[in-house]
This record gives structure tokens, sequence and C-alpha cells, in this order.
């Protein structure tokens, strides 16, 4: 009786994670299909200007209202998705590869290796993420590929520390051992034992980053740092329409900011879930 009661508990437990994981996923499947297919759902560009209606109240025509240029609000929202969810996606991609690659290692072989790594891993982690993105983004520019570089070196020392740390456990397995005396060279026990057994915390950690990165670039945007107008991006749609809400034309910032927060949540619902079907299972 007891042993069919916790296996329901488990499986409730389970089931929640996967709900949370799903609903996350479903969310951003919906966003990143609109924004793919963007023509089909609106009928203005980007970029494109009605000389008819500026600042207007959402209507028929322009169903989130449109900007202080004219431009439809909605539009921008869509194509904007484009930009914030490549960037964000595509910067914590690069954190993972090449953290995860140093991590890997800096904690297989130790060594001068390993405290030169972890140096400069708590010179990078002694600034504050934010202001260490705008920093590296005033220093190389406001385009996509430096915003890129600039929000991956933010997360890239968490990858770092995070598989250091797993691998190290793993090392004094008797597995890894057994894969030593077998005659395995250094790069199959890394790329065949030790990285596959150590990249679960990543799953759970890097849903909640992309999450966090497409937070960064809306900051930097917000700053005048990030993706410039007239481009479309969350960030900036939010800093051009904040003294609009002051005037009561709230649709301006308010869609913007609100397709902003359903995103990160759905990237935290993913992560979420994870980590409730990470802590099951360990």
């Amino acid at each position: 009786m007891k042993a069919t009661n916790k296996k329901r508990r488990l499986w409730s437990l389970n089931q929640s994670g996967d709900i949370l994981a799903i609903t996350g996923i479903i969310i951003l499947t919906v966003i990143s299909i609109m924004a793919i297919a963007a023509p089909l759902f609106s009928s203005w560009g980007p970029k494109q200007i009605d000389f008819s209606a500026f600042l207007s109240a959402p209507t028929a025509n322009h169903w989130f209202g449109t900007d202080g240029n004219g431009m439809d609000v909605w539009s921008r929202i869509l194509y904007g998705a484009r930009i914030d969810l490549s960037i964000g996606i595509s910067s914590v991609v690069i954190a993972v590869l090449v953290g995860s690659t140093i991590g890997s290692i800096a904690g297989y072989f130790g060594g001068w290796m390993d405290a030169i790594v972890m140096r400069l891993t708590d010179i990078v982690q002694a600034f504050p993420p934010f202001i260490l993105a705008l920093t590296v983004a005033a220093m190389f520019g406001r385009d996509i590929g430096q915003l890129v570089l600039a929000i991956s070196l933010v997360f890239m020392p968490a990858y770092i520390r995070l598989m250091r740390s797993e691998i190290r456990a793993l090392r004094q397995r008797s597995f890894i051992e057994a894969a030593e005396c077998a005659g395995n060279t250094h790069m199959r026990i890394l790329v065949r034992h030790l990285i596959p057994n150590a990249t679960r915390p990543i799953l759970v950690i890097a849903p909640l980053n992309c999450g966090w990165a497409i937070l960064t670039l809306a900051g930097l945007s917000f700053l005048g740092l990030g993706i410039p107008i007239p481009e479309a991006e969350w960030g900036a749609m939010i800093s051009a329409g904040a003294a609009d809400v002051i005037g009561g034309r709230w649709w301006t910032s308010v869609f913007p900011g609100l397709i902003l927060f359903i995103s990160v949540l759905g990237f935290n619902l993913i992560g979420e879930g994870f980590l409730e079907r990470s802590g099951q299972r360990s």
C-alpha cells in the first residue's frame, strides 16, 4: 500500500513537471510560429508608416495601435520576436557550448589549467551581469552579432563552473577508472563518458537563462545600447513608448512589455518543468 502511494505521488509530481514544461513549450511555439509567419498575421510591415494614424489607439486596422512614428505596434511585435528570440537563444547556445567545453577541460585535467580558468572566471563574475553586458555592448557596438557576444559572455562563467564541478565529481567514479584502464584516450573519456552524464543540470539552467538573455537584450535596447530604432525590438519599443504612457497612450509600451513578459514566462516554465523532473530522477 505504501509503495502504491509512493508511486502515485511520484507520478503526480512528474506530471506537474511535464505540465509546466509543455505549457512553456506551447507558449514559445505559438510566438515563434507567429514571428516566422508574421506577414500572414499582419498586413503592415514593421517599418511601414501610416501617415494617417500617428499614436492611434487600437482599431480594426491597427490591432495594437500605432506608435509615434505611425508604425503598427502589432506588426512590430511580431517581427521583433524574430530578433529577441534569436538573440536570446543563440547567445545562451554559445555560452553553453563554449562554457561547457572550457569547464569540462578544466575539471578533467585540473592543475594549472584549472587554476587559470577559475581565476579568469572569478574576474568576469566580479562584475554585475547587466553591467558587464552594458560594458561589452558599449565597447563592441550594437550589431546583432556583437550583442550576441556581449550577452553570451554574461552567462558563460556559470556554465564553466557548473560543468567543471560536475566533471570533477564524475571523474572519481568507478566507470571512469574502468574506461581509463581499458585504454580510452582523454578525449574519448570526455566526449563519450563524462560530458553526456554531466549535462543534466544544463537542461534546467539553459531555458531560464534564455529568458534572462531576452531581458538583458531588452534592457540594453531600453538604454539605447541594443537594437536601434527603427528596427523592431521589444526593449526599444518599450523605451520609445515610455513617454507616451504618461500622456495616456499606453499601448505603445504596454503591449511590447506584455509579450516580453509572456516569452520570459515560457522559458521559465520550461526550466521549472525540467527542474521538477530532474529532482524526481535524482
